[in-house]
């Protein structure tokens, strides 16, 4: 099936532990704000599930392949993971999606 939009959806899913749900949130509201404002991203969201707080997801809508690899690649994006990890129950799990309508 052909690729009409260059764009990339990226979805991370992140399980948080409890005791670390606040500060998890802050880092993720802090690395949200610094990757809105990156070159070729126009959205980046970070969602809370209503059913079980300590499940969230960030959806990143970003231009194409390079500018999603170029975030992944940048400091901010760097520390955050590392300062986020340990706060975690799990691995994050990280999923890229294409468009396929026209």
């Amino acid at each position: 099936m052909p690729v009409f939009n260059p764009s990339i959806l990226a979805v991370v899913k992140l399980s948080v532990e409890r005791a670390a749900l606040d500060r998890a949130l802050v880092l993720l509201q802090e690395l949200a704000e610094r990757s809105r404002s990156a070159r070729g991203c126009s959205r980046f969201e970070v969602l809370q599930e209503a059913a079980d707080p300590t499940q969230l997801v960030t959806v990143e809508r970003w231009d194409g392949e390079a500018s999603a690899d170029a975030h992944m690649r940048s400091p901010h994006v760097t520390v955050t993971l590392a300062r986020l990890t340990p706060l975690l129950r799990a691995a994050p799990r990280f999923a890229r999606y294409r468009s396929v309508e026209r």
